[in-house]
């Protein structure tokens, strides 16, 4: 590696970092006050959050390093170009390319690190906290409510509120369901609700006002009770006195490496093909019935029966091809999940390509403006890969093309941008178009530079 190349990497350093500082603090802030929440008001063990924090530091990793790349390359080339030692660096006849090759080495190398970091310690981090999470709701069964997401109490009940007032500890229209054998028998629904922050005895007090209560007679399976009530109060297991520990085996999408991912993809596409056999098989038995039943009944019988049979034929169907339809819709997301994994850290060689010209054409090489314009390219990227993991989950699109396009899209609109640069193409709409986004001042000298 020459002197020059270890110089123009050396300037790298320091932006980098404080990118990567930034962007930590940016994605963190608001766990920080979630956790803060955990220990101050909920009671939870101060070491268990602390280490519930630092495993979520693990899956922002993931996000931030390709945002502190952009921000990076973005600064240091912005400064070496306002500096002008790319002009010195020119005169000389060293190109622009073989200042941006060393650092697209580099982010190649950095891209490796990351899906190496994200397929093998990051699925095990993730499940690790998802268990701890877990246990933390074990010795405190209302700590884990947040409004929109549904949460699981002792004694069989589950819980979903849609507003939350932490400082009065109380809940705003409150869905509760409660199971017992595997068979929901109760459903409760209020507009308001209030958590006792004393836990004598052993319970915690859930009072509930202005609601209804829906239940199924455990006698009698075909009547239905319903009760509306002014207030209603429900006393909750305390749960544990202290963490422990616990191990669980099954783990989710984000929570596998791609051989597992794979492994698990093979098992629902297992599941799927067997269930559609089944579902062609039942359709012909069932219309073998039918038409044999047809036969031999008499003709005054004959609708009733046949009608009979093909409700439960079309029920037998129905089933199957909701089976067939959830194996698919997993192995989507597995899809999805599996692709991420090498997009995700293969945006760090994109940003590469759209921020050295970008950060050549600013001529500033300050921290704020790289942050500014590395958090918008960012978030713009982010949106996309967002919106893609949604249509590939949907099947409306490709699982590869939904997690693929924003590198596709932003990498060739940087490799565009770095030939244009380093071949010294004067493209003037596209110099306009840079000139305003990056409010770089007009002048007779930048109107004819490269693009």
């Amino acid at each position: 590696m020459s002197t020059l190349s270890r110089y123009v990497l050396r300037t790298h350093i320091a932006p980098g970092m404080a990118g990567l500082a930034l962007f930590y603090f940016v994605l963190s802030m608001d766990f920080i006050v979630d956790y803060l929440n955990l220990f101050i008001t909920k009671g939870v063990p101060g070491g268990a959050v602390l280490e519930a924090f630092l495993l979520s530091l693990t899956w922002m990793t993931l996000l931030a390093v390709p945002m502190a790349v952009m921000v990076a390359v973005l600064t240091a080339f912005g400064r070496l170009s306002g500096d002008n030692e790319i002009t010195a660096a020119k005169s000389t006849g060293i190109s622009v390319f073989s200042l941006i090759l060393p650092v697209l080495v580099v982010a190649a190398l950095v891209s490796v690190g990351l899906f190496l970091f994200g397929n093998h310690f990051l699925p095990s981090t993730n499940h690790r906290l998802k268990t701890l999470l877990v246990d933390i709701h074990k010795i405190r069964p209302l700590a884990t409510i947040e409004p929109g997401v549904l949460a699981e109490l002792p004694g069989g009940y589950s819980i979903i509120v849609d507003g939350l007032d932490s400082r009065s500890s109380e809940i705003f229209d409150v869905k509760i369901h409660r199971v017992e054998g595997g068979n929901p028998i109760q459903t409760i629904v209020a507009r308001r609700g209030h958590v006792s922050t004393a836990q004598s005895g052993g319970f915690v007090r859930l009072e509930l006002w202005d609601g209804e209560i829906h239940e199924l007679d455990p006698e009698d399976a075909t009547r239905y009770n319903r009760l509306l009530f002014d207030r209603h109060v429900i006393n909750l297991a305390r749960g544990d006195s202290e963490l422990v520990r616990r191990d669980r085996v099954r783990r989710g999408d984000r929570e596998l490496s791609t051989g597992e991912l794979k492994e698990r993809m093979v098992e629902y596409e297992t599941d799927r093909r067997e269930a559609e056999e089944k579902l062609a098989g039942a359709l012909g038995d069932q219309l073998g019935a039918v038409l044999d039943m047809a036969d031999r009944t008499t003709e005054r019988a004959a609708p009733a029966a046949i009608r009979s049979a093909r409700r439960s034929s079309i029920r037998s169907a129905e089933s199957l091809e909701r089976s067939i339809a959830s194996s698919l819709r997993r192995f989507r997301r597995l899809q999805v999940e599996y692709h991420k994994k090498f997009s995700i850290p293969f945006s760090c060689v994109v940003f590469v390509l759209l921020g050295a010209p970008l950060g050549i054409r600013s001529r500033r090489g300050g921290v704020g403006i790289g942050a500014g314009t590395g958090i918008l390219f960012f978030l713009i990227y982010y949106l996309f890969l967002i919106g893609g993991e949604q249509l590939g989950d949907r099947g409306i699109v490709s699982p590869a093309w939904a997690m693929w396009a924003p590198n596709i899209l932003f990498g060739s609109i940087g490799l565009f941008l770095t030939l244009a640069t380093c071949l010294e193409w004067r493209v003037s709409p596209v110099a306009r178009v840079l000139d305003f986004l990056l409010r770089v001042p007009a002048s007779s000298g930048e109107a004819e530079s490269d693009a």
